[in-house]
């Protein structure tokens, strides 16, 4: 069992809006407090064929955006040999998504984009996804109109940026862990240990360490 003063949240679908779920928080044994609302589009709006979609809006506000995704696949027709050909009585089959490997998750405020990358599994590795994120995301204060003047460390090419990977905990299991990527100290020989940031359990419950 996780610590309970770690910050966990709850997803809770609710119980009105099959659409909607009420993600709460709590920490340090505390009760449930609403933080944030996901939000599902209407699937029998023509927009919501075909493509997955959720955003994050604020629990209390419902019209602060703070996050949301669109993820729509790319189509293919599938070749078919003469006899599969005649099997169909030469009605073409229907073409068939391809799961794009990346997804761009749109923030706001400050405005930026994290491109997610699905990583394939190798004969000694399991597949996983990684993404990145800059150290700093905000503008130092400052009363230099040159400083102000300069581009979001979001936006800049020079900011440093740490690297994360989120990873199954086993091929049957629904968990998935958050995990800043340790970074090479000798070329590739030596590497710093991945530092476990968080875990998603049963896609219900988020522990942040």
């Amino acid at each position: 069992m996780l610590d309970e003063n770690l910050p966990t949240f709850y997803i809770k679908p609710s119980s009105d809006n099959p659409l909607s779920s009420t993600i709460y928080l709590s920490q340090n044994g505390a009760e449930l407090q609403p933080e944030y609302t996901l939000r599902h589009p209407d699937p029998k709006l023509p927009a919501s064929k075909n493509v997955y979609a959720v955003a994050l809006y604020d629990s209390y506000n419902p019209e602060v955006l703070y996050a949301e995704v669109l993820v729509s696949p790319e189509w293919t027709q599938p070749t078919l040999s003469a006899a599969e050909v005649r099997a169909q009585n030469g009605i073409p089959p229907p073409p068939v998504p391809i799961v794009p490997q990346t997804f761009t998750i749109q923030l706001y405020n400050p405005d930026q984009q994290v491109i997610v990358r699905q990583i394939p599994g190798t004969w000694n590795s399991s597949a996983h996804w990684e993404f990145e994120l800059p150290q700093n995301s905000f503008r130092v204060p400052s009363v230099s109109a040159l400083d102000r003047s300069q581009s979001d460390p979001t936006i800049s090419d020079v900011t440093p940026k740490i690297n994360f990977k989120w990873k199954r905990d086993g091929k049957l299991s629904k968990d998935i862990t958050c995990v800043l990527a340790g970074k090479s100290t000798d070329g590739r020989k030596h590497k710093e240990p991945d530092i476990t940031v968080a875990m998603f359990k049963g896609g219900k419950n988020l522990t942040i360490y």
